[in-house]
């Protein structure tokens, strides 16, 4: 399989979904923005909804692999989740088809493998930020499980509040005053 191929139809598609555009994708509009045939289409991917996961497990393995990262430096607890809360904001707003998909707007029906992947990715990203900030627990203002709990549902809403702005507010204009008004919340002083 050729992998240039392959790879341009997934910029293709998340070049697609950044427009959003209300626009159904289909097949024939993603072969035509990749300069391919549908036919040729297929040849790389069994179906539309495969061209979807792979894409998503692209973001998924980027952002899981940062948390990974900053798992096991030195960092503080602290230090750790802000640097994977200002990672995720700021990856997806330089990713626009990605927020696309996380918020799930961008997924039909048809498409429920990868939505509930997308569900399955928040759960991940929750529970690694609870493993984090229970490393540290004796700085927290409650429990590692509400305070990751906490971070995951500003994050998953600020996608959100990002497509909504239909990607005029980006996420680098409030991120430090947002981390701040979360720390507080989450951290003792």
């Amino acid at each position: 399989m050729d992998k240039n191929r392959k790879n341009t139809i997934l910029q293709s598609l998340a070049g697609l979904l950044e427009e959003a555009s209300s626009t159904k994708i289909t097949t024939a509009v993603l072969a035509k923005k990749s300069g391919i045939t549908e036919a040729a289409l297929y040849r790389h991917f069994p179906s539309k909804r495969s061209i979807y996961a792979e894409l998503f497990s692209f973001c998924d393995d980027a952002i899981f692999a940062k948390c990974a990262e900053l798992k096991k430096s030195e960092l503080s607890s602290k230090e750790k989740v802000k640097n994977i809360f200002i990672f995720f904001m700021l990856f997806v707003e330089k990713n626009k088809g990605f927020a696309r998909l996380l918020s799930r707007e961008a997924l039909s029906p048809a498409e429920k493998n990868v939505s509930d992947s997308v569900n399955q990715f928040y759960e991940r990203l929750e529970l690694t930020l609870k493993q984090i900030l229970a490393d540290g627990s004796d700085a927290l203002v409650s429990q590692p499980g509400i305070s990751a709990q906490l971070i995951t549902t500003f994050l998953e809403g600020n996608v959100s509040r990002y497509i909504r702005s239909k990607f005029k507010d980006s996420p680098s204009n409030y991120i430090d005053n947002a981390w701040e008004l979360l720390s507080i919340n989450i951290f003792k002083s």
